[in-house]
């Protein structure tokens, strides 16, 4: 298996761990216990705690959700609202667990796991309990049952507790797809026809040189060149050693540069740049273009 910046985990993914592989700089023996360990203990209590404060309505009609103990101590109660964050909660830490300690088991049993992803491992809770709130934020705002005031309107005891619990463990387990899915959600309700151009934007457009046709000049050769690269503007400049020079934009990733004879009159080295011009454009690195006898 190799280890990508989305997920260490092939498991869930539809891939399966290589036994291979070469891990750099795997952790060691006591390490990995510590790490078992401690995901057996947190999947335990994330069991006990979704079962314990799982919501129940009391007989009665708007009664609300029955006591509930924990490591002993009864009758404890919540309201109705903050019972279903219990069970979201719960359940988001579940989901994220089965991923978690999947990719942890198959990593660790093929001998392949890395230092690197330990923080992954033990992040990976917090960010499905996360995922899950949000999710279930954007379901209880009004997707699929609005919360009403008053007491004989509860819309709380009107939620499937398993339909909740349901979508928290998924949003946990599959936290790509979720955040995938709030950029969709975000990206439809507040899309925008036109953006506002502002003055000092936000993101710059650098431009970058990759290479240039011809990659070496002669001395007294010809005087065109073409920049390859990428992000160059329609207004952007050219400069060869600090000096500007005449630049023909033919695209983002083309410009036809035109030099004068001192450019080329001896052996040498040339120093390449494009910038682009307004707040949010920049200058390149520079870029070296040999010029030889």
């Amino acid at each position: 298996m190799i280890m990508t910046d989305t997920t260490p985990s092939g498991s869930i993914q539809g891939e399966s761990a290589n036994s291979t592989n070469v891990i750099a700089d795997p952790p060691s023996r006591l390490v990995r216990n510590i790490l078992g360990i401690y995901f057996c203990v947190v999947a335990a209590l994330t069991f006990y705690l979704l079962v314990a404060t799982w919501p129940v309505l009391a007989a009665g009609d708007g009664a609300g959700f029955v006591d509930f103990s924990l490591f002993g101590w009864g009758g404890l109660s919540a309201p109705s609202d903050l019972r279903l964050f219990f069970t979201v909660i719960a359940a988001g830490a579940l989901g994220s667990l089965i991923h978690t300690l999947t990719s942890f088991a198959d990593f660790a049993g093929n001998r392949t796991l890395s230092r690197n992803w330990i923080w992954w491992f033990i992040l990976r809770t917090p960010i499905g309990i996360a995922l899950a709130l949000l999710f279930y934020f954007v379901l209880r705002g009004g997707l699929m049952v609005p919360s009403l005031p008053g007491r004989a309107a509860d819309a709380t005891q009107l939620v499937n507790p398993y339909g909740i619990a349901g979508i928290s463990a998924l949003a946990g387990m599959f936290s790509k797809q979720a955040t995938d899915k709030l950029r969709e959600i975000f990206d439809t309700l507040f899309r925008t026809s036109d953006p506002v151009k502002r003055t000092d934007p936000l993101t710059r457009t650098i431009p970058t040189i990759t290479g240039s046709q011809p990659p070496k000049l002669t001395v007294n050769a010809p005087l065109a060149v073409d920049i390859l690269g990428r992000g160059f503007l329609r207004d952007c400049t050219a400069t060869i050693n600090g000096e500007e020079r005449k630049v023909q934009w033919v695209n983002e990733s083309l410009l036809k540069l035109t030099l004068e004879s001192k450019d080329v009159a001896a052996a040498g080295q040339l120093k390449l740049a494009v910038r682009n011009r307004g707040p949010a454009g920049g200058s390149s690195e520079p870029f070296p273009i040999q010029v030889e006898a």
